[in-house]
């Protein structure tokens, strides 16, 4: 199935068992970005009402059938969305939740300044059933901002661990840039140095690289949970063949699994086309 090479057969043996193909549903958008969502899930909206507005399109996303813990792992949730309970709406269909906990990013593509120990302290004080772990997204624009980014992703991995939740650090390269596949490289030989000698698991969220199994050797790193793709702006089809031509990773989407999602839909044609998504994503981890 791969080149990949293991120093012993407990290597191998770990690498297998940890291999899980469900996917992570990213269900994270702040209030910058809700607006577009509802825009695309064509459903009008006010300043004062888009956060409940998104919060019904969710829990209409994870009522369907096939949102399920057979296909997904865990989701990625906004604060707001944890506030209303949707930890445990998770929890009782077996699924774990991650909290966004970054503020964005500066203008140079850094995570911006933001309350780290009190968010992290909201994460674990007992809200309901226990959250996983945390997601934070920088997003690499040029090739000398790949140290810098990384060095700060794991600065704050650290801290996360501390508070016994599984950090995703998600060093974005955007699937439009010019210099994507040289950025891509200099990424790789980055997390390699980043990663060795830790005494803690991360997830890594990547852009679906453009030289397939790029990234493959980092799924047998001790300090690697687990790699998951990025859909990027990628659509459902685009990600999903990205997808699977990359072997040992699984999905982390967000717009490509709710593609073609509208509120005018009757239940039957939301569960079906929300149902095609979840197939083709799940279909792209098997191949």
């Amino acid at each position: 199935m791969s080149d990949l090479k293991f120093t012993t057969a407990g290597d191998f043996l770990e690498s297998q068992t940890r291999y899980d193909a469900r996917f992570i549903a990213a269900m994270d958008h702040s209030g910058g970005s809700t607006g577009g969502v509802l825009e695309r899930y064509g459903r009008e909206y006010t300043e004062e009402n888009k956060m409940d507005r998104v919060h019904e399109m969710r829990m209409r996303m994870v009522n369907s059938p096939d949102f399920n813990d057979t296909n997904v792992w865990a989701a990625i949730l906004y604060k707001d969305t944890v506030t209303r309970g949707m930890v445990n709406e998770l929890a009782d269909k077996g699924i774990d939740s991650f909290l966004k906990i970054d503020d964005g990013c500066e203008e140079n593509g850094m995570l911006k300044q933001f309350p780290v120990k009190q968010i992290l302290e909201f994460a674990t004080d007992g809200l309901g059933e226990p959250i996983y772990g945390t997601k934070m997204r920088s997003i690499i624009k040029s090739i000398d901002m790949v140290e810098p980014i990384l060095k700060q992703q794991f600065t704050l991995a650290h801290t996360i661990q501390e508070y016994g939740l599984m950090p995703i650090v998600e060093p974005e390269v955007p699937i439009d840039h010019e210099d994507k596949e040289l950025i891509e490289h200099e990424l790789y030989d980055a997390l390699e140095k980043h990663l060795f000698g830790k005494d803690y698991q991360v997830i890594l969220k990547l852009t679906p690289p453009e030289v397939p199994n790029l990234y493959h050797n980092l799924t047998s790193k001790h300090s690697v949970n687990r790699i998951v793709f990025l859909s990027g702006g990628y659509a459902t089809a685009e990600a999903c063949r990205r997808l699977s031509m990359n072997h040992d990773v699984t999905a982390s989407f967000s717009r490509a699994l709710s593609e073609g999602l509208n509120h005018n839909q009757t239940d039957a044609e939301f569960n079906a086309k929300i149902s095609q998504n979840i197939r083709m994503i799940v279909d792209a981890t098997s191949r």
